[in-house]
């Protein structure tokens, strides 16, 4: 059945929202606030129908062409149809309703502007293809299990769009087939340099040839064959060595990390967060302490052990906290890192009476979770929590909310362009 719908707003997951004659919410891709569209229903579920847009009648001046051709095929993104400051717009409304539906009452002009990304394409500096069993490589249909094959990705990095090129026009796709389920392509901003892993098939029972990795060689700086999932342990030398080059009023520094470690897609974006992330923190001339909950291998810790902290981070993945540690060596940081998933080592500090100036915790996307109810425990004077999910942000704010402490400053930082997707960086201090 067709509709047609004005756009009242673009809600969480990228999708446009508008409502029928009856009053049932109706959601569709690709549509923006103040359109009246026309759309077929797709699915109905209680209370609410997906549909698929057939045609703008009345576009918005936001509207633009997307200048991907896989663009509405492939499931990587969606708002390439919006200007770049709308998408902009659209991210802040979106977290504010999270707060607001959480019972949330930051300040008036909370949450404040988003903060734009230095580059709207050609900003990631790690990608996952699929491999299918046809040898198509590229990334997921929207909605499906589809390979969408691609050549080169708007959003990644010159590099690693090269690395794709020469993979795809080297029939790598079909030798690959029956051996890799899926190929991660990440570039090191230090050196320029790009690593291959090979992520084999879980149900492989022929060994990848040695024969076809060393030919690979030729095609990236390091190829590698995954061996263990993220986080855990591995035999694999570390030699794939990441770096990147940092600035902190006036300060240089470097980080490193290898492959099995998590570290921000947008580097360049990156430093603009740590920043405001830091500006938040009370700097005093006295020495500080600060926690650092999924810290990583130092992304935060490292910057505010340069600031003046005294640091201790906890963080679950050990190859992380290998890096963690080397990088507080190299840059001359006096830190503690904890190789311990984070809600538990909560509970020790909480029962050791532990206390600390600032918490900073940056978890992934679904949050912290109950044991937020744990930090006001720990009796900061203040709390930032980096989120990439409004709805899970604004859930673990609630809870600490309770333990009194008040949001004073929240701010969306575009770290995806072009996706839904929102980072944001909030303060709570306590009341």
């Amino acid at each position: 059945m067709e509709h047609t719908l004005l756009i009242k707003k673009v809600i969480a997951g990228g999708k446009g929202l508008g409502t029928l004659s009856d009053g049932m919410v109706v959601m569709v891709s690709g549509a923006l606030p103040g359109e009246t569209v026309v759309v077929r229903e797709t699915k109905t579920h209680r209370g609410f129908k997906e549909a698929r847009l057939l045609r703008v009648v009345e576009p918005s001046p936001d509207r633009v062409v997307p200048p991907c051709p896989h663009y509405g095929l492939c499931g990587g993104c969606d708002l390439q149809h919006a200007a770049y400051p709308a998408q902009l717009a659209i991210k802040q409304q979106i977290l504010r309703e999270a707060l607001e539906r959480a019972h949330l009452d930051p300040a008036p002009d909370q949450p404040g502007p988003a903060l734009p990304s230095p580059l709207p394409f050609g900003y990631r500096s790690r990608l996952r293809l699929h491999l299918d069993p046809t040898g198509r490589l590229g990334f997921h249909q929207n909605a499906s299990n589809a390979v969408v094959q691609i050549r080169h990705c708007l959003l990644a990095v010159n590099p690693i769009n090269r690395v794709i090129a020469a993979v795809v026009d080297g029939g790598w796709g079909d030798r690959l087939a029956d051996h890799i389920a899926a190929l991660e392509l990440i570039h090191s901003p230090a050196d320029d340099q790009v690593f291959l892993v090979l992520q084999p098939r879980p149900s492989l029972q022929i060994p990848l040839p040695a024969n076809l990795v060393d030919q690979m060689h030729a095609l990236a700086d390091e190829v590698i064959v995954q061996t263990a999932k993220p986080g855990q342990d591995s035999k694999q030398a570390l030699t794939t060595v990441l770096s990147q080059d940092f600035t902190l009023r006036g300060q240089p520094y470097r980080l490193n990390w290898d492959h099995r470690c998590f570290f921000q897609v947008n580097t360049q974006q990156n430093p603009r967060m740590i920043e405001l992330a830091l500006d938040l923190l009370p700097l005093a001339p006295r020495p500080f302490t600060a926690l650092d909950l999924f810290c990583g291998m130092g992304n935060f810790s490292i910057p505010l052990g340069l600031a003046g902290a005294q640091v201790t981070g906890v963080e679950h993945n050990r190859q992380s906290i290998h890096w963690a540690e080397q990088n507080s060596r190299t840059n001359g940081i006096r830190a503690r890192f904890i190789a311990e998933g984070v809600e538990p080592q909560l509970h020790t500090l909480v029962a050791r009476k532990t206390r600390f100036d600032c918490i900073l915790l940056d978890p992934p996307r679904q949050g912290l979770g109950k044991a937020a109810a744990l930090l006001p425990l720990l009796e900061p004077e203040r709390i930032i929590s980096i989120s990439c999910d409004p709805a899970t942000l604004a859930r673990d704010l609630a809870l600490i909310g309770k333990g009194g402490y008040r949001i004073s400053r929240i701010t969306p930082v575009d770290m995806f362009p072009q996706t839904h997707h929102i980072e944001s960086v909030a303060l709570l201090e306590r009341n």
